[in-house]
């Protein structure tokens, strides 16, 4: 198992464009090695066939997955990585929702959304958006509505089950090339798509939603108590 997986240091300014911006580049969040590792262990759900569009495998349970996915909890759980969580949310950190996210040749991304258009939740979450291969505008590349997360959270656009939807906003801009273990943070409020991916080879990426711990559900108020916690987290 890769034990060491990054040396990103995060800085007041980069916690402070994440609230001010709704988010952050985070050049070198992970290494290379780790790239691979998750790569690897995600290779077969990578290159297997599908509807040719967006897919995800997901990870919420780390206790049920760690043993088939060991590099990819592994990820998850690192103190060096929750401890970043932790800097920019400033407090402990529950994990929402792991995705190994595969755009297929040729196949496209989402629609503008925000995450907080599917499960409403109060409080501050973040969403890591980290390239596990190049990702340009050519390969479904990330697109970001600066400032957007300001706006609280917005109808959704479409009436059929499935994805979320919002209204295409003015500003929405490419997100600049990305190197493997590059990672983009943003606010789960802030507006975000992904384009086609005009190339040859599946682009991937693994995008994780972690929340402070005093996040709250908002149907019912009550605390994310069926999320775990990330915080001092130790591994069976």
């Amino acid at each position: 198992m890769t034990t060491e997986m990054t040396n990103f240091v995060l800085t007041q300014e980069m916690i402070e464009q994440f609230y001010r911006e709704g988010y952050f580049y985070a050049r070198g969040f992970l290494n290379q090695a780790a790239v691979e590792a998750i790569n690897r262990e995600n290779a077969a759900f990578a290159n297997e066939g599908g509807t040719g569009e967006w897919k995800s495998r997901s990870i919420i349970d780390i206790a049920k997955e760690q043993e088939v996915y060991p590099e990819t909890t592994a990820f998850l759980t690192n103190p060096a990585i929750v401890s970043v969580l932790e800097q920019i949310l400033g407090d402990q950190v529950k994990l929402w929702m792991g995705m190994y996210a595969v755009v297929a040749p040729q196949g496209n991304g989402l629609e503008w959304h925000q995450d907080n258009q599917y499960t409403h939740i109060l409080g501050h979450m973040l969403n890591g958006f980290v390239a596990l291969d190049e990702i340009t505008q050519d390969n479904a590349g990330l697109w970001l509505a600066p400032g957007s997360h300001l706006l609280g959270r917005l109808p959704n656009m479409n009436t059929e089950p499935g994805h979320r939807r919002a209204s295409e906003p003015e500003n929405g801009a490419p997100c600049l090339p990305l190197a493997p273990g590059d990672a983009v943070f943003f606010h789960r409020e802030t507006l975000h798509h992904s384009k086609k991916n005009h190339t040859d080879k599946p682009r991937r990426a693994y995008a994780f939603q972690a929340a402070a711990a005093n996040c709250r559900y908002a149907q019912t108020g009550k605390l994310l108590e069926d999320r775990v916690l990330l915080s001092g987290y130790k591994r069976g």
